[in-house]
């Protein structure tokens, strides 16, 4: 199963490049950010992974 997983991110290796970026940006955010509401953070980052993913996966088979 992790093979598949791997061999499906060799091919779409920019939409794992974003996430992965983003996710870095998230957390440099919540680490140097004085005030901030963490959980809505959090909850925009898991949406817009989700968008992120289905619109990176999406438009290479099109």
């Amino acid at each position: 199963m992790l093979d598949k997983f791997l061999n499906f991110y060799s091919k779409y290796p920019w939409v794992g490049i974003v996430i992965v970026v983003h996710w870095l940006a998230t957390a440099f955010m919540i680490i140097y950010s004085e005030n901030i509401d963490v959980t809505t953070v959090l909850g925009v980052a898991f949406f817009s992974t989700i968008v992120f993913a289905y619109f990176g996966f999406k438009i290479t088979k099109a």
